[in-house]
């Protein structure tokens, strides 16, 4: 068997990751792993935002872009 811990959290949050669990047919493991991939996700989709409009904002990568696109577009 996997090697385990205990988390201590509130026991609202807990009965929370019950019902989760419950509803999704799962373990709370697994409602946990997909809440930390979920987190990770929107955390690459912000900083990829905050990136973009970086970009977006620097006439030099504007035009970057701008040579890439009409190499892949011909």
């Amino acid at each position: 068997m996997a090697e385990s811990t205990t988390v201590r959290v509130h026991t609202t949050t807990r009965d929370e990751l019950n019902r989760l669990s419950a509803e999704r047919d799962t373990t709370v493991e697994a409602v946990i792993r997909d809440g930390i991939a979920l987190l990770r996700r929107e955390e690459w989709r912000r900083q990829a935002e905050i990136d973009a409009r970086t970009a977006a904002a620097d006439p030099a990568d504007r035009a970057e872009v701008a040579s890439v696109l009409r190499d892949l577009l011909g």
